[in-house]
């Protein structure tokens, strides 16, 4: 919003007369609705320019020694560039914070406090990355075949390298407010602390050794075995950094025995089976910390009568001794095709145990170590069946169609922890409050919170009752699940997981004549999401739902479901919600020219509707909700601040000779 004297400024209120404005006569009083800032003036305070170049290329070579033996060679390569500009005007984005401020006032704020960058005119940032990535793997591939044995063979090496590069920022303060001289070599020198920081990234080698190979006697029988040797460079603290993952499969095409000969509606049906051992060493480099700092800290010290700063520092994490983590597997399998081909599928029921899962460990408070890092800390187990089904047939020769669909089901279970790891707890409102824990029987950081049990409707109830805190009317009452009279921790209960217990998707295309339709969708089930939004922002003065608004506690006997406006923020059932949904995701309508110029050319015109609906109970922006690192123990499925997915409306022309 934008006040009478053209300033931009963040939502204040009146508190006495209740009029949303900055303008108060004599015993009013001024607030603000929130601490949030003004998004508007935010954007036109800073000019930001990001420039990116990618190159990457390759080769492969192949030389055919016998017509059963052959060499293949193959080279990977990618080179990253960033760069960035970010023109921040410190003074605007001040005086527009708050409409009754003049520039009288910043300048007697910047004279009272020289070299202080809060009241500095600007700042300019200058940053730059580069990042390189190379793949070179070699291998021999033997295929022969005599009678009914068909053998295929493959020994091989390969070299990876990730994470070479460097990056730099440079900051400075006031250079000229014209954009052709945004250059740090214009800066005023009023400032110390102008900014530089540099480093070099820590690159990730892989090496691998490798042998497969496959087997089939008349396409009836068949067996396949694989074992790799990886070594990965992010074990160097513990010097672990060899892995050996074996594999093996069977199968057995019974179509093809001579006792199935005459089933007509039966196509095709095999049956498989496979064990084996994966390895995994997707996490940060664990490395010893040593955390300081140069300004005001809880790792410095004052000292004597002059109260000398004092530089000390702590330890910020430990290296731990990381290994990969293994993961131990087997299933079984089936593939078939029925009605002379128009019905095909497969069916699969799957069961993995990682034996080792490393984890981010958060340091309780006692602690010797202040940030997390990395461990093996538990063993986790996900089983279950997958099924895939598809349908293709033609109504004549103008009308054909096909319908797809896929079913999938897991459960997550937590088998073992280690012994200094049991009760490790995640989910963090940054509030005080966490959501999960770590318990061996339940999912991996299985939902862990409070369970309400109504609304306080007076305050007579509340002095009469067993409760947490210091409760108001409308605020939610929690169970005393243990019958102690005391409200703590050891009421909380487990509530479910965040993961969801089945996953499908379904897909439907349907042509006819020149016009083509094709529809997708996927959904989930079976999770539950916490939606935060209802607690977090109710007293900040955001924004929140209409129906959060409109079914809140208003007094006694109002509801015994929903707590009123002024409420309390403990984790609890209240705010977990059914994850499940149905996502259409695409919707393409298509038609297509032929034969336009020369025989054999087309063009297609098309429109699409990407994510054009959801169906879902769930009364937040969005069920489908991450973070960046996607960590069980985070506040992945947690909804602080997602946005909903976008939906997009495409045209398109696709032109072929």
């Amino acid at each position: 919003m934008k006040y009478a004297n053209g300033r931009y400024g963040s939502s204040f209120v009146n508190t006495t007369t209740g009029i949303v404005g900055y303008e108060a006569a004599a015993g009013e009083t001024i607030d603000k609705l929130n601490s949030i800032g003004n998004p508007v003036n935010t954007v036109e305070s800073q000019n930001e320019y990001n420039k990116t170049f990618m190159v990457q290329g390759g080769f492969d070579a192949e030389l055919r020694i016998f017509d059963f033996l052959k060499f293949n060679s193959r080279f990977g390569a990618s080179q990253y560039y960033y760069q960035g500009r970010n023109f921040s005007n410190i003074k605007n984005a001040w005086l527009n914070s708050d409409p009754t401020r003049a520039d009288a006032d910043f300048v007697a704020l910047k004279t009272a406090n020289p070299g202080v960058t809060t009241y500095a005119d600007n700042s300019l940032d200058i940053s730059t990355s580069d990042s390189f990535r190379q793949s070179w793997e070699n291998y021999f591939t033997f295929e022969k075949s005599f009678k009914n044995h068909n053998i295929n063979a493959t020994v091989g090496v390969s070299r990876e390298k990730t994470g070479v590069g460097s990056y730099t920022l440079l900051r400075g303060y006031e250079v000229p407010e014209q954009s052709q001289y945004w250059s740090l070599s214009h800066v005023s020198g009023a400032y110390k602390s102008d900014d530089i920081e540099q480093y070099s990234y820590t690159p990730t080698t892989l090496a691998a050794y490798f042998a497969r190979v496959q087997y089939n006697y008349a396409n009836k029988y068949y067996f396949s075995g694989t074992v790799r040797r990886d070594g990965s460079s992010t074990f160097k603290s513990s010097g672990d950094y060899w892995g050996t993952f074996p594999s093996f499969g069977l199968g057995w095409t019974i179509t093809n025995e001579n006792f199935m000969k005459g089933i007509d509606w039966l196509e095709y049906l095999k049956l498989r089976g496979n064990w084996g051992k994966l390895g995994n060493q997707n996490v940060t480099l664990n490395v010893s910390q040593i955390l300081t700092s140069t300004g005001s800290s809880n790792k410095n010290y004052v000292f004597g009568p002059d109260q000398t700063l004092i530089y000390g520092a702590s330890f910020g994490t430990p290296a731990v001794g990381l290994s990969w983590e293994i993961t131990r597997e087997w299933g079984l399998g089936a593939d078939f095709s029925f009605l002379s081909g128009r019905l095909n599928g497969s069916a699969d029921y799957y069961n993995k145990l990682n034996t080792n899962a490393i984890m981010d460990i958060t340091p309780i408070a006692d602690s010797m170590y202040e940030s997390s890092y990395y461990d093996h800390a538990a063993e986790i187990s996900n089983k279950g069946f997958e099924l895939n089904l598809s349908w293709k047939d033609r109504i004549d020769n103008e009308l054909t169609y096909e319908v797809s669909a896929n079913f999938s089901h897991n459960t997550n279970k937590v088998e073992s922890v280690k012994s200094s790891y049991i009760g490790l707890t995640g989910g963090s409102l940054s509030n005080g409050q966490i959501t999960k824990k770590l318990e061996v029987g339940q999912p991996v950081y299985a939902w862990w919170m409070y369970e309400t049990d109504g609304v306080w409707q007076t305050q007579e109830e509340i002095d009469n009752s067993t409760h947490l805190g210091s409760p108001k009317p409308g605020y939610l009452k929690y169970k005393d699940r243990n019958n102690d009279n005391v409200i703590d921790d050891n009421d909380k209960v487990f509530m479910g997981s965040y993961l969801p217990t089945f996953n499908y998707g379904l897909h439907v295309g349907v042509a006819y004549k020149h016009f083509d339709l094709n529809v997708d969708g996927y959904g989930v089930g079976g999770n539950k999401v916490y939606n935060a939004l209802k607690g977090v922002r109710i007293n900040g003065g955001e924004n929140i739902t209409y129906d959060t608004y409109k079914n809140r506690w208003t007094g006694e006997g109002s509801t015994n479901v929903n707590p009123g406006a002024d409420r309390d923020h403990y984790a609890s059932d209240y705010y977990l919600e059914s994850g499940a949904y149905f996502r259409i995701n695409n919707i393409t309508l298509g038609y297509t020219f032929e034969n336009l110029v020369l025989r054999g050319s087309s063009l297609r015109l098309y429109v699409t509707a990407q994510n054009p609906f959801i169906f879902t109970k769930y009364s937040g922006f969005s069920p489908e909700i991450t973070t960046s690192t996607g960590s069980p123990d985070g506040t992945t499925v947690v909804e602080l601040s997602a946005y909903p997915t976008t939906r997009n409306f495409l045209f398109g022309v696709s032109l072929h000779f």
